[in-house]
């Protein structure tokens, strides 16, 4: 009896130290566990960052590239209306070069003598209706509001204010110009269709004018944006057949070219 005690006590010892060793077994593997997950999601972090740098730096690099693109398309603008505007000075310097009539004052003796006619006859005469002359200074006032508008970029505005111009003083100094001018504007704002037409009122009334090969040329862009190849191409040889010597004919020559 007294030599079982020992053997028990032995094994008792045993029994006790097992549940320890387990324990201390299912830390280590969950403490594993726990550090390959950290690792794991550390990386997985890591990883999401870079992403997120890399994307930034896309979306800053896109952000410069449309910021340029704006800036030219800005300065295409600005260029398109400065050599707008300078050929206009030039061809309205070329004009006024040419001289302008201007009416001579009727002699004090010779409006006398209308008087004088005019009392002595007793029977009077029905007098035919006749315009009266436009004021040049509210003409030249209009023409240079409207091309003020088209400066400012107004192009609507500057469309509806040459159309006015236009109607109202048709036989004016500056209709060719208004005219020509008129349909830059319905250009600027996309209207093609308004742009044919206004063009080809200016090239029907002013054939020989200085405008007539942009319009011609304006003419052409425009069939060509609809399509119409083959009608933008008879209008460009008609350009350089018509009017061979302006610069606009120099242009269309490249573009047949091409």
């Amino acid at each position: 009896m007294m030599r079982s005690l020992p053997a028990a006590l032995a094994a008792a010892g045993l029994l006790c130290t097992l549940p320890a060793h387990a324990g201390l077994f299912d830390d280590d593997v969950a403490r594993k566990q726990v550090n390959d997950l950290q690792k794991t999601t550390s990386q997985t972090l890591i990883d999401q960052s870079r992403q997120i740098d890399q994307l930034n730096r896309q979306v800053s690099e896109l952000r410069g590239q449309v910021e340029v693109l704006n800036n030219q398309i800005t300065d295409l603008d600005k260029r398109q209306k400065d050599l707008y505007l300078d050929l206009d000075n030039r061809l309205q310097s070329i004009e006024a070069s040419k001289g302008k009539s201007v009416a001579k004052p009727v002699p004090p003796a010779a409006t006398d003598a209308a008087k004088a006619a005019d009392k002595s006859d007793s029977k009077p005469e029905a007098k035919a209706d006749s315009k009266p002359a436009d004021d040049p200074g509210a003409v030249l006032k209009a023409y240079e509001s409207a091309l003020g508008l088209f400066k400012a970029g107004k192009y609507k505005e500057a469309a509806t204010a040459f159309d006015k111009f236009t109607k109202t003083y048709p036989d004016s100094e500056q209709a060719p110009a208004a005219q020509f001018w008129l349909g830059n504007s319905y250009y600027a704002v996309g209207d093609c269709k308004q742009v044919i037409s206004s063009q080809q009122k200016l090239l029907a009334k002013w054939p020989k004018n200085s405008r007539a090969p942009d319009a011609m040329a304006n003419i052409a862009n425009c069939q060509a944006e609809f399509g119409q190849k083959s009608e933008s191409q008879k209008t460009l040889k008609d350009l350089v057949a018509k009017y061979p010597d302006s610069k606009a004919a120099g242009a269309a020559k490249q573009q047949l070219k091409k």
